[in-house]
């Protein structure tokens, strides 16, 4: 059996079976010495100034800036001597250029790192070299984003700096692949530039919100200029669209203006909102129509959609007159009792002077309104004769005035109400019927007459919702948004379009309209998933979630991240406006240099 002997700085030696220990000891003897380990020899230390400055980081920012001029020079001569024909004097010009500019370029590389010996790892980065490369493109990749007018597209600027910077990448010299490799290095920054571009967008929008839409256009001419030094510009909200890069008017991406007042006066009443509506994100509506539609989440959804609707009720039954959560039948006949007992109130045998002029005025007035709209004349009915005769007298009785505006309202009622009434005869029996209000409340104490008009108020609104088809459902009594909108866009154009009537029943329509539900009551949830007692254990944990979701901390969130992390106004516009378009060049400049740098 072979004999192995372990031997300082030889390792195991096998020696054969038989051989005695001194024999083994004169054949180790024989071995020639280990070499001895050399230490290695001692990087020379700069001694100069500018060699210390070149062995710095700031040697390496040097450094990288001086990348681009070099690389630009490789690229041009390499160019020139490809296209120059075969064989010519250009070609061979071209050629020794291409040489020498190479040479002082594999120099001054040489040099450099020289001076930079020992100093990284074998996989460390040289940062002050990245650096000095994208501050070297940022000039060449400005100018390329400004000709192509792409200032206002981050993704498609990023990407332009970044085919830039790959472009001014240097290429080890020599290099017989000299344009393949220049096309992998151009291919590459395009990619990282547009990358870039797109992260920095978004973490500026994280910041400070979506900013105003930037275009460029062609320079007006000397009267276009004139002409728009008077128009006052305006900023639209912005969000990305299909075309990468494009940051153009997006409905999808924010609120409006209109919709800010809304929301903030509709919390205020009790309303709540989703994230998706908070920040009208179309995309976090969808995804909430979906959570919304399966049981498993829609637990939220609905307290969200029930809250909503109470306080809707809640805001209209105080337009009539009583405070309520709904509106069923008990409720609306309620409000006609306390309404009729304030005109019963004010009702009296006393005789009361009557405003002729205007009375009169008043009628001629809503007659030429109603002219040829009527199936008959306004002047012949038989209540409107009744007002003419009461101005004509100068007098009339408190009893005589209150019982003609219940007739008058009644007829007003059933012309807009019956299938065969005269909706605009309707109206103009409304419009009468508020003329002898007018002179009924004329003669009252100021405590009377607050009353009244209080109940004024609420009988127009209540014929309002009563005589609009589906404002109210009376069996649920639940009222509806969309349709109570429409109704007071009919009724009083004026107060609700306008808003110049801002009481909670307008309000609470204007934020219906302005913040539909999600998913309508159509079943499709309850269609979804089969009811079990197993399916009610599952769906606790999801709708857990979808409560937190939808709660107030998480809406005010993502509101705040739709408007931007750092408070209005912490940059001036035309700082903010600067970063958005030099980050995306820098970025993109960036990533490339980190990519493709030395």
């Amino acid at each position: 059996m072979p004999q192995v002997v372990n031997v300082l700085g030889y390792g195991p030696v096998t020696f054969p079976d038989g051989m005695s220990k001194e024999e083994i000891a004169e054949a180790l003897k024989q071995l020639p010495p280990v070499a001895a380990q050399q230490p290695p020899a001692p990087v020379a230390q700069p001694t100069t100034v500018m060699g210390k400055l070149a062995a710095s980081p700031v040697g390496g920012f040097v450094r990288g800036m001086m990348d681009i001029p070099e690389a630009g020079a490789q690229l041009v001569t390499r160019g020139l001597e490809a296209v120059s024909p075969a064989g010519s004097s250009m070609e061979k010009f071209m050629a020794s250029e291409r040489k020498r500019v190479e040479d002082i370029n594999r120099q001054n590389e040489a040099l450099y790192r020289q001076s930079r010996a020992g100093q990284f790892m074998p996989d460390e980065m040289d940062v002050g070299r990245v650096v000095g490369n994208v501050a070297g493109s940022l000039l060449p990749s400005t100018a390329a984003v400004k000709a192509l007018n792409l200032a206002a597209a981050p993704v498609k600027a990023g990407a332009v700096g970044g085919a830039v910077s790959g472009a001014l990448q240097p290429v080890t010299p020599g290099a017989t692949d000299f344009f393949s490799q220049k096309a992998q290095q151009i291919g590459l920054g395009t990619g990282a530039g547009a990358a870039g571009g797109y992260l920095s967008d978004k973490m500026l929008n994280l910041l400070f919100g979506r900013g105003p839409t930037v275009t460029q256009a062609a320079q007006p001419t000397t009267a276009q200029a004139q002409t728009s030094a008077t128009v006052t510009p305006t900023a639209s909200v912005t969000g990305g669209q299909m075309t990468p890069g494009v940051v153009g008017a997006d409905a999808s991406a924010a609120l409006t203006e209109a919709q800010k007042a809304i929301l903030e006066r509709g919390k205020a009443m009790g309303f709540r909102t989703t994230p998706g509506q908070e920040t009208g994100s179309r995309s976090l509506q969808q995804m909430e129509a979906r959570m919304e539609s399966n049981p498993m989440f829609s637990g939220a959804f609905n307290t969200i959609k029930d809250t909503n609707q109470k306080v809707l009720n809640r805001a209209t039954a105080q337009a009539i007159g009583v405070d309520a959560a709904e509106l069923s039948n008990p409720v609306l006949a309620q409000a006609q009792r306390q309404i009729s007992a304030v005109y019963n109130k004010v009702a009296s045998p006393n005789v009361q002077k009557l405003d002729q002029m205007y009375v009169m005025n008043g009628i001629d007035l809503i007659d030429s309104a109603a002219e040829g709209l009527t199936t008959q004349p306004l002047r012949t009915n038989i209540f409107v004769k009744q007002l003419q005769d009461f101005a004509a007298k100068g007098e009339a009785t408190g009893n005589q005035l209150s019982t003609l505006s219940s007739k008058l309202g009644k007829k007003a009622k059933n012309e807009m109400t019956t299938v065969n009434g005269d909706r605009e005869l309707g109206q103009a029996l409304f419009q009468i019927k508020e003329i002898v209000d007018d002179q009924l409340m004329a003669g009252m104490s100021a405590a009377d007459q607050a009353a009244f008009q209080a109940a004024r108020a609420n009988y127009r609104n209540l014929m309002t919702v009563r005589t609009s088809s589906g404002v109210i459902n009376p069996s649920s009594g639940n009222v509806s948004g969309l349709n109570l909108a429409s109704a007071l866009t009919r009724k009083d154009p004026r107060g609700f379009m306008e808003g110049t009537n801002t009481t909670p029943m307008y309000e609470a329509a204007r934020f219906a309209q302005a913040f539909r539900p999600i998913v309508g009551d159509s079943g499709t949830a309850t269609r979804m998933m089969e009811i079990t007692p197993l399916n009610m254990l599952l769906s606790m944990p999801t709708n857990l979630a979808a409560s937190a979701y939808t709660s107030a901390p998480a809406s005010a969130m993502a509101r705040r991240l739709q408007a931007g992390v750092l408070p209005a106004g912490t940059l001036n516009p035309a700082t903010e406006e600067l970063l958005r378009r030099a980050l995306p060049l820098t970025a993109g400049a960036g990533l490339t240099s980190g990519l493709l740098g030395q």
